[in-house]
Parts: C-alpha cells; structure tokens; sequence
C-alpha cells in the first residue's frame, strides 16, 4: 500500500499548478518507499531526518509516518536565488 501525501502546511505565494506537481512527484516517491521492506536500514535513517523535493523554484520538506502510512509535507518556501534549480541545469561549456 502506497503513502497518501498530506499537505499539512499551505503557502500563498504557491502556485496550485506547483502544488499539485509537486503532489504527483511525492506520490511516485510514496510508492517506491513502500516498496522499501521493513526491516531495512533506509527506516532507521529516516526517523533520524527529513527529506527535501527541490521543484520548479520551491523547496518541500517533508517526513515518512510510516504507522499512518503518510508522506507529510511540513514545510515549503520559494527556493533562494543562490540555489540551483534542477528544472533549469545549468548550461556546460564546451
């Protein structure tokens, strides 16, 4: 069984398109979190630490409750200037 993913916060300045892309990605990574056996490492460093989606100029952190069998996004912000957009790869010089 899959994780549903709970947006338990909101941003204004998040544009619904955003959202709900960043909601399709999540659900992908939902998917292959449970197919992640229990008893394999991966669960111990996840309740050690949170995980980030960088995506289309916003940042979403977010956690596992794997009880609930829910991804839950805590947190999101527009990305800094400073940080790389993985939307937008840099050019190579040739």
């Amino acid at each position: 069984m899959a994780y549903s993913v709970v947006f338990k916060v909101q941003h204004t300045g998040l544009p619904p398109e955003v959202q709900e892309r960043a909601r399709l990605l999540l659900d992908e990574i939902g998917e292959t979190c449970s197919s992640v056996p229990r008893d394999d490492a991966f669960w111990f460093y996840m309740k050690e630490s949170g995980l980030t989606l960088t995506f289309s100029g916003w940042k979403f952190s977010y956690r596992l409750d794997r009880g609930a069998r829910e991804l839950i996004v805590y947190h999101c912000e527009p990305v800094e200037e400073e940080d790389p957009d993985p939307e937008k790869p840099e050019p190579i010089a040739a």
